[in-house]
């Protein structure tokens, strides 16, 4: 793989949040196509719980062996100018503050830093052999992409607390599993603020979406909209290899021209398609309204496209959750972490506000405090006698929870082993460069 290719993968994991499949061809459809899933489909109400057995391999009389997860990013600095601070630094502070504080029911946590290399197409695959079956660690928290988790959770049947919970591949789990994302499961409720809000009524609409997104596609957001007589005047799913850059801006401006051609005037962006899908369209005088169905991407785009043509995000909207970074009511970790690093005093931020060239704290504190202090919260339940079982009727009897940095609370339960956090509208601001929730 040339430098260009692994820089360019990596942008696209990084920017899109998708791993790219090797695959070809492109698909257009007009609302005279056939094959929409009835709303009678699948969807995220079903939750089968994992086998969770009265084991607890990495746990001792007096010690927690936790892997963390996080992205090796000194690996692309020579390719891409992106910085979270030092996760691993974050993880420790938090941790010796738990361990300081008397561990969990006794137990103090032995960490294990599983950093992944990012550019390695194995590199998720490795980290996950090294902390199950290298280290042999109870549970796994921190910043999984995509279906990494499923190595864990299905393969290893190694307890995950952490990454996009979907009811499609909770349903594969071998382990238990809680997370607070649930990675476009939430779309439903979403799109209906959308509908609320009359951003979908009376539009000609496009839905574009990458391969890797179709289960949401098919079983989320069609069924959405069909159930709420919404039509649909055009639907492009990207096929190409998401590597492959002239592929893939060859294939969206077949999707830009049919839509343009066929009067559309909004187009909603679902998964991996919401930053590359903006970057071509920029290069061109058309102008529909963007719908993002998540936050996170569409502001990946802002990061990757602050010195091109944002116009094509007047009157934007994104779906995520609100979040505050700055106030230790909600971002309960905030002391913790400037008690052990003076130096980050007013630094963790929204990641949205990052000045330019300087580390984006906010992103590693972030997924290290929210999960660890689900994790502890859920383990402190479970009681002195820790085991698998004894975690997942914790986390199915946690009911609500507040999640650090997040605004609206969490509610776990065994159908909601995913938090169910409702997703709020965020809307483009042209004068911050940025996606912020709306008061209306």
């Amino acid at each position: 793989m040339t430098s260009h290719r692994r820089a360019h993968r990596y942008s696209a994991l990084l920017l899109a949040g998708a791993v790219a499949l090797a695959v070809t061809a492109c698909s257009v459809k007009s609302n005279d196509d056939k094959g929409t899933p009835s709303a009678g489909a699948t969807t995220a109400e079903a939750f089968p719980v994992p086998p969770a057995p009265a084991t607890a391999r990495g746990v001792t009389a007096d010690s927690i062996k936790i892997g963390f997860v996080y992205p090796d990013l000194e690996k692309v600095k020579q390719f891409v100018d992106v910085d979270h601070g030092d996760y691993q630094a974050v993880f420790n502070a938090l941790v010796d503050k738990v361990n300081k504080d008397g561990g969990i029911n006794g137990r103090r946590i032995v960490p294990v830093f599983g950093a992944v290399d990012v550019i390695s197409p194995t590199g998720a695959q490795e980290t996950c052999v090294k902390l199950t079956e290298d280290e042999k660690v109870f549970a796994v928290i921190g910043s999984l992409n995509a279906n990494d988790v499923t190595c864990y959770v299905q393969t290893h049947k190694t307890l995950v607390v952490g990454g996009d919970l979907t009811a499609e591949r909770y349903a594969k789990a071998q382990a238990p599993w809680f997370s607070d994302l649930r990675g476009g499961d939430e779309l439903g409720q979403g799109l209906q603020l959308y509908i609320d809000k009359g951003d979908l009524t009376g539009k000609k609409l496009a839905v574009v979406a990458y391969r890797d997104d179709q289960p949401t596609l098919d079983k989320v957001v069609l069924p959405a909209l069909k159930a709420k007589n919404i039509p649909i005047t055009e639907t492009g799913v990207l096929d190409a290899d998401i590597t492959d850059a002239a592929a893939v801006s060859s294939q969206f401006n077949v999707f830009i021209q049919k839509f343009q051609s066929a009067g559309v005037d909004t187009v909603l962006l679902v998964g991996g398609s919401q930053t590359n899908f903006p970057a071509e369209l920029q290069k061109t005088s058309y102008r529909p309204r963007l719908l993002f169905a998540s936050n996170s991407t569409a502001s990946a785009y802002v990061f990757g496209a602050k010195s091109g043509d944002l116009s094509v995000l007047d009157k934007a909207l994104a779906l995520g959750q609100a979040t505050n970074y700055t106030d230790p009511a909600v971002n309960t970790c905030l002391p913790t972490i400037e008690a052990a690093m003076p130096e980050l005093k007013g630094k963790i931020i929204d990641p949205a506000l990052a000045p330019p060239k300087q580390p984006s704290w906010g992103t590693s504190e972030a997924a290290a405090c929210r999960y660890l202090t689900l994790f502890q919260a859920i383990a402190q339940k479970a009681g002195k006698d820790l085991t698998y079982k004894s975690f997942q009727d914790a986390g199915f009897s946690l009911g609500t929870f507040h999640i650090p940095v997040t605004v609206d609370t969490a509610t776990y339960s065994r159908q909601t082993p995913n938090g169910d956090i409702p997703p709020r509208i965020f809307a483009w601001d042209p004068a911050k460069k940025g996606f912020f929730v709306t008061t209306s």
